[in-house]
């Protein structure tokens, strides 16, 4: 493939600030965060998602620390310094901070059980005693992974919420209160007739 000309990036990247100028901030985060995931663009930085506003020169001026797709803990960080800052005290919670660094850190949104266990030995973890267990625990229990086929797993929502949260125990505990499901009340009747 050619190379573009100087001419053809100013031009493409004229279209893209017009497209982006009527958006806010999170939305023009999620818009750059998209389309350089699925060009397999990898190190483009993205300022904090906690600013308040964009910085002087446009959206796409700020470099502070947060990488595309992942969080400002991954900055700069190996899979064995990530794993030791999120201190996760279960392997279902190392199995969602092996996943999610996976996914930010190494562009890998689809892995196997073979894949999550390979990183753990990277990042010189200490064994899962049962990584299938685990995995489908993280699956099937806690939801922090969801199956996309073919024996594949990506993490979910709540699964990044969960590893954002770690190794604060406080802030763990109200994202899963957030994600838990309310329990249906059953009246006295149906009970009973279940029971019959």
């Amino acid at each position: 493939m050619k190379p573009a000309s100087l001419d053809q990036e100013l031009e493409s990247l004229k279209t893209i600030l017009r497209a982006l100028e009527p958006l806010d901030d999170t939305q023009r985060r999620f818009v750059l965060k998209t389309v350089a995931e699925r060009m397999g663009v990898t190190g483009v930085l993205l300022g904090s998602p906690n600013s308040q506003q964009l910085p002087e020169g446009g959206p796409l001026a700020s470099a502070a620390a947060t990488p595309v797709g992942g969080s400002a803990s991954l900055a700069g960080q190996s899979s064995k310094q990530f794993l030791k800052s999120k201190l996760p005290k279960t392997d279902v919670l190392k199995v969602a901070c092996l996943a999610y660094y996976l996914t930010h850190a190494k562009s890998k949104p689809h892995f196997k059980t073979n894949d999550l266990t390979s990183l753990n030995t990277e990042a010189g973890g200490t064994p899962i005693s049962n990584p299938s267990m685990a995995v489908g625990n993280a699956t099937k229990q806690n939801k922090f992974l969801a199956s996309v086929g073919k024996g594949n797993k990506q993490i979910t929502a709540l699964g990044e919420d969960v590893v954002e949260a770690l190794p604060d125990e406080q802030a763990l505990a109200t994202v899963l209160a957030k994600h838990k499901k309310p329990r249906r009340k059953t009246s006295k009747k149906s009970a009973a007739k279940a029971k019959g």
